[in-house]
């Protein structure tokens, strides 16, 4: 009985070998084969950026084997440009190769002692432009970004934050911004208190966001009050207070100047004379 089990273990370790051969043989033949060649290479997802460059950064040509690339290596290839984000890959029958990235574009800026640094919406510092304001920088200002102790912003890494929170908020809020037209209305972020996050826009109004509960709620308040109150005249100086999440409080730059209203002065004759 035993050398009957014995056997059958036997067998099954050989059969399992021989499956391993032959997939290690059938690999080897897929990969020096021509059907997965890759006869082209397409990129998706750059803005800027020249889709040759991109392709010659991946490393990857025409005629390379799609079974020899790996994710990682793409990844590494790529984002040796700070403006690039690797995103995926795909293969299919006509040997196409699809690379998918993301192309880093600065949508803000930080100042930071005397250094204003350019990032995008998930903080990633693409551009120190030194201690001068920039002649066309675009983006909105965020303050409240405090560093970590000792830490210095460097091209091509995150925003070294104390709170990575704050980074949170403001890639949301850049994303709702962008979907809701307004990012190219807003001046500057304040997140020092993210309780009481508020932001102004390019004409001098004030939002008042609160903490980052419903933001997009928030902002697309805040864009109808916007849209209903312009039509009225400036919005220099105005405040509008969304924080409730659930309405809009509309507040002037200039109360109106309470009108005194006339009162009759008591006459000390007119008063009768006690008996």
């Amino acid at each position: 009985m035993k050398r009957k089990k014995r056997k059958k273990a036997g067998r099954r370790v050989i059969a399992a070998a021989c499956v391993v051969v032959i997939a290690g043989a059938l690999l080897v033949m897929l990969m020096g084969s021509k059907i997965f060649s890759i006869r082209e290479i397409m990129v998706v997802g750059n803005r800027n950026l020249p889709a040759e460059e991109v392709v010659v950064l991946s490393g990857v040509k025409r005629g390379d084997n799609y079974l020899k690339l790996t994710a990682n290596r793409l990844r590494e290839n790529l984002e040796r440009n700070r403006y690039i984000e690797y995103l995926g890959y795909g293969f299919d029958y006509k040997g196409r190769l699809t690379i998918r990235i993301n192309e880093r574009l600065g949508k803000a800026f930080v100042r930071v002692n005397g250094l204003y640094y350019v990032i995008d919406e998930k903080g990633m510092v693409l551009d120190q432009m030194g201690s001068v304001f920039p002649e066309g920088l675009t983006g909105m200002e965020v303050a409240g970004l405090t560093m970590d102790s000792h830490a210095v912003p460097v091209e091509g890494q995150i925003f070294p934050v104390q709170d990575k929170n704050k980074l949170a908020i403001m890639e949301s809020l850049i994303g709702t911004l962008e979907d809701t037209s307004l990012i190219g209305r807003i001046s500057q972020l304040n997140l020092n208190n993210t309780s009481n996050i508020s932001m102004t826009t390019s004409d001098g109004a004030k939002i008042e966001l609160g903490d980052e509960t419903s933001l997009r709620i928030k902002v697309l308040i805040a864009r109808e009050v916007i849209s209903i109150e312009e039509q009225k005249g400036s919005l220099k100086g105005v405040k509008i207070d969304v924080s409730n999440g659930r309405d809009g409080h509309f507040i002037p730059a200039m109360l109106p100047t309470p009108t005194p209203v006339p009162t009759a002065t008591p006459d000390p004759a007119a008063s009768p004379t006690p008996t």
